[in-house]
């Protein structure tokens, strides 16, 4: 097939998808693209050499999602375009078995490991203000308990007076069971909370009936409202299981890869598969990380 034959079969294409009541904006688009790959083909008989090459022209010009968008309008009129040129009989159940040897592959990208729009520890540190500020203490503590051992939304609700008070806190999670090891300064912080607030017995943080855990839904709530008291710390950052993020990876920035088996044992993972996602790093600390490579030589003394 020739450019010049390809271009005349650009409105039939278009006829079609009208017929298949796609909407003005993308029979605008399908034309747009269409047209501009048929434009940029060489004169002349067609070869999948010559498509491949409008390929790298498009990712020269374009974002790799955008061409990965107008590969499928490619391919879809290259398939319409060699049907018609075999059997004028169209219709689109041809068009969804037909397979051509000419057609693009997407674009493959690479994933990216980056673990981002996660807490850093300076936003940490103003929430927990912002909640002392307000007088929201139950929000402070809970934030505090989350930040310092790591511990699921669900596990919360293992925290009684009595189980802090004789230091032994085990809580529960699908079946399994573990110890969660107490710093002294939250175990001390933890029992004059209980203290002020005349927490006598049972579950340290409830709902508002002061029986049922506290609901999930009204506690990322109420953090977001935390979080929007604060400048330039993002909404969607800030919900309960940010803080057992926050929490695996400055334990591991701060005792190393050598301590996942460590971490996994006090986040509550069977596989150190689970722990390991937390050894990647933001692409923040990349950054950093690449701004401080040096190839100059160290002048001993």
């Amino acid at each position: 097939m020739t450019k010049d034959e390809l271009q005349t079969k650009i409105d039939g294409f278009l006829n079609e998808e009208k017929a298949d009541e796609k909407s003005k904006n993308t029979i605008r688009k399908y034309k747009h693209v269409a047209t501009l790959f048929v434009n940029s083909l060489p004169d002349g008989e067609i070869q999948k050499s010559d498509i491949v090459g409008v390929k790298d022209k498009l990712l020269h010009d374009y974002k790799i999602s955008t061409v990965n968008n107008y590969i499928v309008i490619i391919n879809k009129f290259i398939k319409y375009a060699e049907i018609i040129d075999s059997d004028d009989d169209f219709n689109f159940l041809k068009l969804k078995k037909y397979y051509s040897k000419n057609l693009l592959k997407n674009v493959r990208v690479q994933k990216d490991d980056s673990l981002d729009d996660i807490l850093e520890p300076n936003e940490f540190q103003r929430l927990l203000k912002k909640a002392r500020e307000i007088n929201r203490m139950d929000l402070y503590e809970i934030m505090k308990v989350f930040g310092y051992t790591g511990i699921r939304l669900s596990e919360l609700q293992f925290f009684t007076v009595e189980a802090v008070t004789d230091d032994n806190v085990y809580v529960m999670n699908k079946g399994k069971g573990r110890g969660i090891i107490l710093r002294s300064d939250l175990r001390r912080e933890l029992l004059k909370y209980c203290k002020d607030n005349k927490i006598e017995e049972g579950c340290i943080f409830t709902s508002s009936d002061k029986k049922s855990p506290v609901n999930a839904r009204v506690l990322s709530r109420d953090l977001k409202m935390i979080a929007g008291k604060c400048r330039g710390i993002k909404l969607g950052k800030v919900h309960p299981h940010a803080f057992r993020h926050l929490f695996a990876i400055q334990y591991l920035m701060q005792n190393g890869e050598n301590a996942i088996a460590e971490l996994a044992d006090i986040l509550g993972h069977s596989s150190l598969e689970t722990t390991r996602i937390y050894v990647r790093t933001t692409r923040k600390m990349k950054k950093q990380n690449l701004e401080s490579l040096s190839y100059a030589k160290r002048v001993k003394r």
